[in-house]
């Protein structure tokens, strides 16, 4: 029994070790060097969609007149 413990304290440890070894050789990734869109952009979009929904609530409701 605890020769079967050994084995199998072994094996896992040696898949961790394993794992650890081949994620350290793997190249890195390049950084993304790209710039995201400006700020101002982004302050635009948001002042068209609250004029959207400021000129959406205070447009006249079509209500007949006996309402």
């Amino acid at each position: 029994m605890r020769r079967l413990q050994t084995l199998l304290t072994t094996f896992v440890c040696s898949t961790l070790v394993l794992e650890t070894i081949a994620a350290s050789a793997a190249i890195p990734p390049t950084p993304n060097i790209r710039k995201g869109p400006a700020a101002w952009m982004g302050f635009g979009l948001m002042f068209l969609f609250f004029a959207g929904v400021v000129l959406v609530s205070i447009m006249p409701s079509k209500r007949g007149h006996q309402d």
